[in-house]
């Protein structure tokens, strides 16, 4: 796994909560977007941990990294989630939407589900996700 934030701590803070877990493994980080386009170029890792704030633009981003690393997984990590940014994230390939305050066994447990190919969001994600669906089903 790599994981790029703008922020040491945050980065320092995700190593040790994966240090204790068996099964994964941080393998590279990343500061900025031209950092993560490199590492995720570089190091064989299965799933990328993207700080939204990273690009002016995530959702693209996402799109960029997964065009030029197919195969990688990747959960992003939104300051304010909202529900165009939620959407738009899932479109461009996102697995994973987590909000910058999640506990540290819920990130574990989204990194899990993820590794297994199984999309991860909160249960206002998951409503956005489903409001989103109902209203497309119900356009003409």
């Amino acid at each position: 796994m790599i994981v790029a934030d703008t922020q040491a701590i945050f980065r320092a803070g995700l190593r040790k909560v994966f240090a204790v877990e068996d099964d994964i493994r941080v393998v590279g980080q990343a500061e900025t977007l031209a950092q993560t386009v490199a590492a995720a170029k570089r190091f064989s890792a299965d799933l990328l941990i993207l700080e939204a704030a990273l690009a002016s633009n995530p959702a693209d981003a996402v799109s960029d990294l997964l065009r030029q690393c197919p195969g990688l997984r990747m959960v992003v990590v939104t300051t304010e989630p909202n529900q165009e940014l939620t959407l738009d994230l899932f479109r461009r390939g996102a697995h994973g939407i987590v909000s910058r305050e999640v506990e540290p066994e819920l990130m574990v447990d989204c990194v899990h589900k993820v590794f297994k190919g199984e999309p991860w969001l909160d249960g206002r994600g998951t409503l956005w996700v489903l409001e989103a669906i109902a209203r497309r089903a119900r356009a003409p």
